[in-house]
């Protein structure tokens, strides 16, 4: 039996802040290298660390483009807690579920021709009993007041993966758009709720059950995923830009130029722009889909160009939006 949250009034100063879940949390290690040769000693030009997981990441490119924004993530047990201190680092506001032996680290090798290869381990286990933990501190921000919820990143094991579902069935219980950015079992889940889904190609087409080639195909593929219950569909194409799909409507754009840099928190970036949109309007329904899908891409590419997760080209997207072209096919 659900329980219905009150939450703020709509009108509060926080109703625009973005909420952020992280169940599995890192430290995002990002290795600058020439070139990187498999079975050699590779020398490492410059390094660079920070907190991260997709779910952070979101919170710092929203804070970065102007948005209040509240991490609620997983953290060590242990003290001193470097996940908590490079939070604080980022000034990034958090809610903290103590919950893991140790935060997991993961690591990106950026080769200057921009390609990058990512080390991601899997993170500890957690006990029983911290889903209800997770899902009380979630309830009690729901109810101080959010306009938007990103539940990004994988699901630690132990915590199940029908909690990014059970999140979302919250959020739209409460009335609070929520944009889903994970994947396998946890998307499967989590895709028969009114959320808004950002799978990329290869997501999707396990979402479709079957491999999707061409833009027909991405869009039925959406969709079919909408008619099932989804609130709308974004599929982040890379190079190809995104399509979207919601009640009624299919759009489409395309950078306007080939990027190269470091794609590791692209995605993040994306969600972020899509969650500033999601707040603004209140509702699915209300958002403008032409501009938020032109400041996903923008933002998206321009996270490119920066050398960790988590940054924007500020310079670069505004030049961006004002070129992008989207186009509504249906």
């Amino acid at each position: 039996m659900s329980t219905r949250i009150r939450i703020a009034d709509k009108m509060s100063p926080g109703h625009r802040k973005i909420l952020t879940v992280t169940l599995n949390p890192a430290i995002d290690v990002t290795y600058r290298v020439a070139g990187l040769a498999v079975g050699e000693t590779v020398r490492v030009a410059n390094v660079r660390s920070r907190a991260g997981g997709k779910g952070v990441n979101v919170a710092a490119v929203a804070r970065h483009l102007g948005s209040d924004s509240l991490v609620l993530a997983l953290t060590g047990r242990t003290e001193p807690d470097e996940f908590r201190a490079g939070l604080d680092r980022l000034g990034l506001p958090h809610h903290l579920v103590p919950a893991l032996d140790a935060v997991r680290r993961t690591v990106a090798v950026v080769e200057d021709d921009g390609v990058t290869t990512s080390l991601q381990e899997r993170g500890p286990a957690v006990a029983a009993g911290i889903r209800d933990e997770v899902m009380a501190a979630f309830r009690a921000e729901l109810v101080a007041g959010v306009g938007a919820v990103v539940v990004a990143g994988s699901v630690p094991p132990g915590l199940g993966d029908e909690t990014p579902a059970r999140l979302a069935v919250l959020c739209a219980e409460a009335g609070i758009p929520v944009v889903a950015d994970v994947s396998g079992a946890a998307l499967r889940a989590v895709a028969k709720t009114p959320s808004v889904l950002v799978p990329n190609l290869e997501e999707l087409s396990e979402l479709a059950g079957k491999r999707l080639h061409d833009p027909g195909e991405v869009v039925a593929a959406g969709r079919q995923l909408v008619r099932d219950g989804a609130a709308a569909v974004v599929a982040t194409l890379g190079e190809e830009g995104v399509i979207a799909v919601t009640a009624g409507h299919e759009f489409g754009v395309r950078p306007v130029e080939r990027v190269i840099g470091n794609p590791t928190g692209a995605g993040d970036a994306a969600a972020a722009a899509l969650a500033r949109h999601l707040a603004a309007a209140g509702a699915v329904s209300e958002v403008d889909w032409p501009a938020a899908l032109a400041d996903v891409v923008a933002t998206s590419a321009a996270a490119v160009l920066r050398p960790v997760a988590g940054e924007v080209d500020l310079e670069a997207r505004a030049g961006w939006l004002g070129a992008l072209a989207v186009k509504e096919t249906a």
